[in-house]
């Protein structure tokens, strides 16, 4: 058995395998909650390991920073998606969610940025003057939507993304967010609590944590936070006056608390004091000259916050080439990150395919990739995303993590089935098709900036006109898909016939006069007659259902529901009961020894290894 911990410097494949295995009831997978739920506590666990010092994190720990913040971002949009145009369960006004799905939630898309910049688009941004920071903020009903899939907005404003960061104890992030909000007594009350709650930690834990080498449990950095605090409450405007000796004597403090010890650059590797040093250099530098570059270029802040922070303080123009400059980044460092921008378009699959490419991680990006419907033209898009899935099923197939393999694919069908279902009601009932020569038709959708500029206050949003013939293609493709068949059977040792009963009555030259004669569960091959293997525990034979009794059974009960919709289908076998579960084979896939499915479970509640006399084989570890 392998540390089921893992390291920060450990292999990747040896990352990727534990994260599959089923620990403590979280396993990497399909379900966004749990690979966010897994995700930090390998943080958390790692944390701890490092003893508290983040000066120890590797590439591979901020990787996993990365993907937390990705996958707290496909949870958002996925919620957003599933409720459509009623969002007021989840956003705190009643803003019109535009996007369909993970390929057009991308920042960049939902500012329809593929617009040129003398479209009349550009009417719904607003300028407004605060009053707290004094100085330009930016708002629109495009800007607030991609706030709200950055995680900016929530149904309850600032206070319940507050809560979410002190609760995690990033009082610092708290402070930043109030601040660049514009609510300067939030920020000072966020770091005021954060002060008090080293304090509390000081006082029960005492020596201990002092000796810990933490540097943000000491008294020295809840002073800190009061300090800071003092430059939040002190701010009253840069531009009003910039030269008067109230503001030269403010600046020159918070300049000097920059030079502290326990905020100064040689800390940034630490997550929380980026966040104070954002606080006051925005401050300071509000109104200045290139003043906003400190935040929007600073790499020790998440880029959530930081594309968060362009949308509420760059103008279209401005925003559009900082978008820009992000994306070509995060492709070169293969920041997986960048998908808040891109969202899973084209952009998005080649910035997935360079994170694969620096770091490995086929296991990240088969289920990301998964999580949409690629449409039919996407060629290379499709062949790149199949090979993932493959890589990544051989994997799990090579480490014999055969439960495994089988619930991703069990979830990826069951969210493949869930997407088709919502495509085709949003093209049943949120598009009208006008018909076309050729037999094609367009998907019309009024332009946002006729809304606009017919004065009509409409939130709603979204391309002018897309083909529809291309829709229908994908839609069409998909909704033939076939729902994934079962891939492994158990057969005769000596005819070779499939023993399962959909099996057995498709085949010919079955002696259906003997099988009239016998019980409707056999100890032996319907078709040769030879005895089946026996339970490795009770030594006797195991039994398949006789295939003639059980077809003449499902005749006389289809006659009477022949004319209901609820009628049985000639491949289901649901309603077959004459062969309990706990009879069932059951059997290891390694050293090929099983028995019946209750007697194993006895057996391995008790023992480690087979059943089998001489087989050590750990078939009990063999499904994790």
């Amino acid at each position: 058995m392998e540390n089921t911990m893992g390291s920060d410097e450990e292999d990747i494949s040896a990352t990727m395998k534990r994260r599959a295995r089923c620990i403590d009831g979280a396993r990497y997978s399909m379900d966004v909650a749990t690979n966010i739920r897994l995700l930090l506590k390998e943080e958390s666990t790692f944390r701890q390991v490092r003893g508290g010092d983040d000066s120890k994190r590797t590439v591979s720990s901020k990787n996993r920073s990365e993907l937390l913040r990705l996958w707290g971002w496909v949870e958002r949009v996925e919620l957003l998606n599933a409720a459509g145009k009623d969002t007021s369960v989840i956003l705190e006004d009643a803003l019109v969610w535009p996007a369909k799905g993970l390929v057009d939630a991308g920042v960049s898309r939902l500012l329809r940025m593929d617009l040129p910049e003398s479209d009349n688009y550009v009417m719904g941004d607003t300028t407004t003057f605060s009053d707290s920071l004094r100085c330009d903020t930016y708002t629109s009903h495009a800007r607030r939507a991609a706030l709200s899939s950055v995680g900016w907005v929530s149904k309850f404003g600032l206070r319940d993304i507050s809560s979410d960061c002190e609760a995690q104890g990033h009082f610092e992030r708290s402070a930043a967010l109030a601040v660049w909000h514009g609510d300067l007594g939030a920020g000072v009350a966020a770091l005021q609590r954060g002060a008090d709650a080293i304090r509390l930690k000081l006082e029960d834990a005492g020596d201990q944590l002092a000796s810990s080498g933490n540097d943000l449990v000491t008294m020295q950095y809840a002073e800190t936070l009061q300090l800071v605090a003092m430059c939040i409450a002190g701010y009253s405007g840069n531009a009003t006056n910039p030269n008067s000796t109230s503001t030269n004597i403010w600046r020159n403090a918070c300049e000097g608390l920059l030079r502290r010890q326990d905020v100064s650059r040689e800390n940034v590797h630490l997550d929380h004091i980026p966040y104070l040093r954002a606080v006051c250099s925005f401050l300071v530098n509000i109104g200045q000259d290139g003043g906003l570059d400190k935040i929007l270029y600073d790499e020790t802040l998440s880029l959530c916050d930081r594309v968060g922070f362009a949308c509420c303080f760059l103008s279209r123009s401005e925003l559009r080439i900082y978008l820009k400059n992000c994306v070509l980044d995060c492709l070169s460092i293969g920041n997986i990150e960048g998908l808040i921008i891109t969202g899973l378009s084209k952009q998005g699959i080649e910035l997935l395919h360079s994170y694969v490419d620096h770091f490995s991680d086929v296991q990240t990006a088969t289920l990301i990739s998964s999580r949409l419907i690629l449409p039919s033209d996407w060629t290379p898009e499709r062949v790149i995303c199949s090979e993932w899935l493959d890589s990544y099923r051989d994997l799990l197939n090579t480490w014999q993590m055969w439960q495994s393999r089988a619930m991703f694919d069990v979830g990826r069908s069951e969210l493949f089935r869930q997407l088709r279902t919502k495509q085709a009601e949003d093209m049943a009932g949120n598009v009208n098709v006008s018909g076309m020569p050729g037999g094609r038709g367009t998907v019309v959708a009024q332009h946002p900036g006729r809304r606009w500029q017919q004065g009509k206050k409409q939130s709603g949003y979204y391309p002018a006109a897309v083909s529809s013939a291309k829709l229908l293609d994908s839609s069409t493709s998909l909704s033939a898909l076939p729902s994934i068949p079962a891939q492994l059977y158990a057969r005769c040792n000596y005819c070779n016939t499939s023993l399962p009963l959909s099996k057995l009555r498709r085949q010919e030259g079955i002696a259906n006069n003997w099988l009239s004669r016998q019980k409707p569960v056999l100890s032996c091959c319907p078709q040769c007659r030879k005895p089946l293997p026996r339970c490795a525990i009770c030594l006797l034979p195991l039994g398949c259902l006789n295939p003639y009794m059980e077809l003449k059974r499902e005749r006389t009960s289809a006659a009477a529901l022949r004319n209901s919709a609820g009628a049985t289908h000639g491949d289901d076998l649901s309603e077959l009961s004459n062969l309990p579960f706990a009879e069932w084979f059951t059997w290891c896939m390694r050293c090929k020894h099983g028995g019946h499915a209750h007697h194993l479970v006895g057996w391995f509640a008790n023992h480690d290894t087979c059943a089998v006399s001489g087989c050590d084989c750990p078939c009990q570890f063999d499904s994790k």
